[in-house]
């Protein structure tokens, strides 16, 4: 009877239960009790404890977050990117839209252009007829642009006047541009309108040192029968010489002096045969002639 152990503990097993429950309760609140001041005042502060009581401020703010990292760390990883010595930068040049067969077939029914684009130049409005008729806009920097207005100027024989210099207008301002100078000197040298050689040479003033200009000017003076177009020539010419001879530098040109005594003695403007003179003068030394 002694081995069953007291009928109380036998028969009550909840009782003991309850009672280390309340046990373990009092020294989790001793516990509790002996914590630092510090902890206790963090405990409201602390991000899970946010969550929990605000769970809907809590999921704004962290779609704040989001938001904020999103826009400002691929900014800072670019910055970085282009510091280092060894990143490379890589350009994508789009596809012309233009074909050289379209280029071949169409028809310019109207050339438009306001001032006020990008650093100066001017939002060029191009009409085509074709095939597939297009509307082309963009700056004189527009590679489609540039295309069809150097594609005008050199072919001169399939599009009215009127186009023709309004292109040369536009292409006065990119002088500068090797592919536009060469469809300058083209014009000037076949064009079959007088007014349009003659924008084309004045188009190219300033590049008088460039050997191409330079040969285009006096094929103009020695072989144009249009006495304007011959006197700019001169005028560019003489312009030249004058810029070199500021420099110090003398042209020892043969051409040049072979053209310019042939005008001098030949030419029927006067003014043409003076100003050759003039220019000869201006060379120096009569070894030169």
């Amino acid at each position: 009877m002694a081995a069953i152990g007291p009928p109380a503990e036998r028969l009550d097993p909840h009782g003991r239960l309850l009672a280390q429950c309340r046990s373990e309760l009092g020294e989790a609140l001793d516990d509790a009790a002996q914590k630092p001041v510090r902890a206790r005042w963090l405990l409201p502060v602390l991000p899970a404890n946010w969550f929990v009581l605000r769970p809907a401020w809590s999921a704004a703010l962290l779609i704040l977050i989001g938001m904020a990292l999103g826009s400002v760390v691929p900014q800072w990883y670019s910055s970085r990117m282009t510091q280092r010595p060894d990143a490379v930068t890589m350009k994508v040049s789009a596809p012309p839209r233009l074909s050289q067969q379209d280029l071949e077939t169409m028809g310019i029914a109207a050339i438009n252009w306001k001032a006020g684009g990008s650093f100066g130049s001017p939002s060029v409005e191009l009409h085509l007829t074709a095939e597939r008729p297009m509307e082309l806009q963009g700056s004189l920097d527009d590679m489609d642009v540039k295309r069809v207005l150097t594609f005008v100027v050199e072919n001169g024989q399939r599009f009215d006047s009127g186009v023709r210099l309004d292109s040369l207008e536009l292409l006065r301002r990119r002088s500068s541009d090797t592919e536009v100078r060469q469809a300058l000197r083209v014009a000037a040298r076949k064009d079959r309108n007088p007014g349009v050689r003659l924008k084309a040479l004045e188009a190219l003033r300033g590049f008088e040192q460039d050997d191409a200009v330079r040969l285009t000017l006096l094929d103009a003076l020695q072989n144009d029968d249009c006495p304007g177009v011959r006197v700019e020539a001169i005028n560019a010419l003489q312009a030249a010489m004058r810029a070199m001879g500021e420099k110090g530098i003398s042209p020892q040109d043969q051409g040049l002096v072979n053209v310019l005594r042939d005008r001098m003695q030949r030419d029927p403007n006067n003014y043409i045969r003076m100003q050759s003179a003039a220019a000869i003068h201006q060379l120096g030394p009569r070894e030169l002639h």
